[in-house]
């Protein structure tokens, strides 16, 4: 059995269609664990919740588009299986002209609970020199997209697939800037089993990479975009990766 925790990120990473659940991380998480050869035990779980359960041991891997970070590698390991940037989820007839971390100066604006670019946010805020600049935290990207259409904030930084998806169930909304970017990763939990789900991770991704069933994977989700050649293993005291944050 592989327990794996996959967070409810929504279309097209995961999500439940009825009582179905669907994604890029879905697919990805039973085809691994077919190379595996485990059983795949699958929760969808929120964002916020995937480190903590990893570490209370309740999941063996957990997918999310995680960046690496020296404060995540103190807790977990990693293993990179695609990649993505951070763009500004906003709504069309906004004047807010979020592009690039500084825009946020003066302005209400939010990410997702837990995440990289909610920690993008939170730094870039003592930089500005305008009143007024608040984030906030939301647990899901249906939360984000009711603030943004009540007003309550002018952007939302999310991962550039998640926005799309947003896009195509609200034509109000719009995506702005490029932000961020690199490899994301599946985070592994830290115990005495660690080296070898490790490796082994590796070894699935890179023989679904070879056969040809990641890519049809990333094609059947729109999210051919962010392709990797191969993947890397990050473990505690490892050199991150460089994001263009």
């Amino acid at each position: 059995m592989l327990r794996i925790a996959v967070p409810d990120i929504g279309k097209p990473l995961a999500y439940k269609d009825g009582t179905t659940l669907k994604g890029m991380d879905v697919d990805f998480a039973k085809a691994l664990a077919e190379v595996m050869g485990l059983k795949p035990e699958i929760s969808l779980i929120p964002f916020s919740g995937a480190l903590t359960g990893l570490q209370a041991d309740k999941f063996d891997i957990s997918f999310g588009e995680f960046y690496v970070t020296d404060e995540r590698l103190k807790v977990v390991d990693f293993v990179t299986d695609w990649q993505d940037y951070s763009s500004f989820l906003a709504l069309k007839s906004s004047n807010a002209k979020l592009n690039q971390l500084s825009d946020i100066c003066g302005k209400a604006v939010g990410g997702m609970a837990g995440s990289a670019e909610l920690e993008m946010l939170k730094t870039a805020v003592p930089k500005c020199t305008a009143p007024g600049t608040t984030v906030s935290s939301f647990p899901s990207v249906s939360n984000a997209v009711l603030a943004l259409n009540s007003g309550r904030v002018a952007g939302v930084l999310i991962n550039r697939s998640g926005a799309q998806e947003s896009i195509r169930m609200d034509q109000g909304l719009t995506a702005t800037g490029e932000i961020g970017g690199g490899p994301c990763a599946v985070a592994v939990a830290r115990n005495g089993h660690s080296d070898a789900m490790d490796a082994a991770v590796k070894a699935a991704f890179e023989q679904l990479m070879q056969s040809g069933a990641y890519a049809e994977i990333l094609k059947t989700n729109d999210t051919e975009y962010g392709a990797l050649k191969d993947a890397a293993v990050y473990k505690a005291g490892a050199t991150p990766p460089k994001y263009g944050f």
